[in-house]
């Protein structure tokens, strides 16, 4: 039976990060950490619970967590940064493995994969990462989805933006903040790990050209191109997760 705990970690700046912990069985063999998306949160539309117990059924517990300024979490998420949510990152792997002492693998969706890489390529707690439609272009995709506003933040101005869930505002550190995160390096970091990659032929967000960019640089790396799946797979889901899973297996004997 799955049983789910509500945590709070403390981050750099005292903001309290709200997480569900599913915990792993009697016998755990990895802790799995769920990074969110842009504008996202850690129930990832309420897909996490049934996706979390098929991952303890292998042994691995979940975490997943609410970034500073989104979901539960405080903070003001007009200030997020790559940097930022690194740090967040590198609190949550702290807290799990003091906790559970089990090798970790990392999730991230979108921009909570290039938070995977930025907060946790260098960690050498990390057994694995999956990016799932993740961007490693930053500017290039920032400045596809929010144009006007990119160029905005790019003059050093905020930025008021309204998408499907409202209005919200976006600090012009956003975007500063790109030229301190050296993607190469990151992938070149991990590029031993196992690494799974699922990213939609028709993503209308993150280019496609993104996924082939990180498989080219990393050795160990398992890239699926799904088609008709869009950015959130909303159609896609069970396959997504069903290609997680069996790679998970495949990678680490379960």
């Amino acid at each position: 039976m799955l049983i789910m705990q509500n945590v709070t970690i403390s981050n750099k700046y005292l903001e309290k990060l709200e997480a569900y912990l599913f915990e792993p069985p009697e016998i755990g063999r990895y802790m799995l950490v769920v990074c969110h998306g842009f504008r996202g949160a850690k129930e990832n539309g309420g897909k996490i619970y049934a996706f979390a117990e098929k991952l303890q059924q292998l042994g691995i517990g979940t975490l997943a967590f609410d970034f500073s300024g989104s979901g539960s979490s405080e903070g003001d998420f007009s200030q997020i940064t790559l940097t930022r949510q690194a740090d967040d990152l590198e609190q949550v792997l702290d807290y799990i493995d003091a906790k559970f002492s089990l090798p970790i693998i990392l999730l991230g969706r979108s921009f909570g994969g290039s938070t995977v890489l930025a907060g946790g390529s260098k960690d050498q707690r990390i057994a694995g990462y999956i990016l799932w439609s993740v961007p490693a272009k930053l500017e290039q995709t920032f400045a596809k989805i929010m144009p006007e506003d990119f160029k905005r933040m790019k003059r050093g101005e905020a930025a008021k933006i309204r998408d499907e869930v409202g209005e919200y505002m976006l600090c012009p550190d956003l975007v500063s903040d790109f030229s301190h995160h050296d993607m190469e390096s990151y992938l070149q970091d991990i590029q031993s790990r196992p690494v799974l990659i699922v990213h939609a032929k028709d993503d209308e967000v993150v280019d496609p050209s993104n996924a082939v960019y990180m498989q080219e640089r990393l050795n160990s790396c398992s890239l699926f191109l799904v088609d008709n799946a869009g950015h959130r797979f909303l159609d896609k889901t069970a396959m997504r997760e069903k290609i997680t899973i069996d790679w998970l297996k495949d990678k680490y004997q379960l």
